[in-house]
């Protein structure tokens, strides 16, 4: 059975190719577009809501044919169209060139695959069957969902801003794990969940050395997440 390595991959601002122009093509292209890519799309049709990202100038539309030279200058490429030969031969092309390629419901023609995934600000959480069963790692992805509610990105961004504020103070690495695991395994993320202000702030007087701009931190983060 083929195993594949998790990663994350940066793609802000890089060249991305998705062959496709349906319902499957413009939710892999939303996805991209959400995460810094530039899109360029092949296909003889184009969804409506494609056509729309088209006149705004979020993807670029580069003929209705596959050749091979469609691929140069692509970071990452996707065959999302309806015809099982039409992707295996973008798979096949992509994979000369070494290309990352997805070829949707068709895991052999695929050096990657897009797993289920949770998004709740900073953090991302991803189930992958390994191709396996799509529909038990969407069911997983919605039992995760539940699991961790929207109050964990406010609470990632918050922690992010802790650990700045501590790497500008000079914090010893030994001060610093002491202090995100208390921050961790306390009551804060309770307090943020419960929306109550006032008790994040002593949450955090709590457990953080003086010198911290405690209100200040909050408030940056709160607002940013109304």
């Amino acid at each position: 059975m083929r195993k594949y390595y998790p990663i994350f991959i940066d793609i802000e601002g890089a060249q991305v190719l998705v062959v496709g122009g349906g319902t499957v093509a413009l939710r892999k292209i939303e996805t991209l577009l959400d995460h810094g890519a530039k899109v360029n799309v092949l296909t003889k049709t184009l969804h409506p809501d494609l056509e729309v990202l088209l006149s705004k100038g979020s993807i670029r539309w580069l003929g209705s044919k596959f050749d091979p030279c469609h691929l140069d200058g692509m970071r990452l490429v996707i065959a999302a169209t309806d015809d099982k030969e039409t992707n295996r031969r973008v798979s096949t092309a992509a994979r000369e060139r070494e290309i990352p390629v997805n070829a949707v419901d068709q895991p052999s023609d695929c050096t990657f695959i897009v797993p289920a995934v949770v998004h709740r600000g900073a953090l991302t959480i991803a189930v992958s069957t390994s191709g396996n069963s799509p529909a038990l790692a969407s069911k997983i992805r919605r039992r995760l969902e539940g699991e961790f509610g929207r109050e964990y990105g406010t609470y990632i961004a918050l922690l992010g801003g802790i650990r700045k504020h501590l790497l500008q103070l000079g914090a010893t690495p030994e001060e610093n794990s002491r202090i995100f695991h208390e921050l961790v395994d306390g009551g804060l993320l309770e307090a943020i969940r419960s929306g109550d202000g006032e008790k994040v702030e002593n949450e955090l007087r709590r457990v953080l050395p003086p010198g911290m701009e405690i209100e200040s931190l909050c408030e940056k983060v709160f607002d940013s997440a109304d």
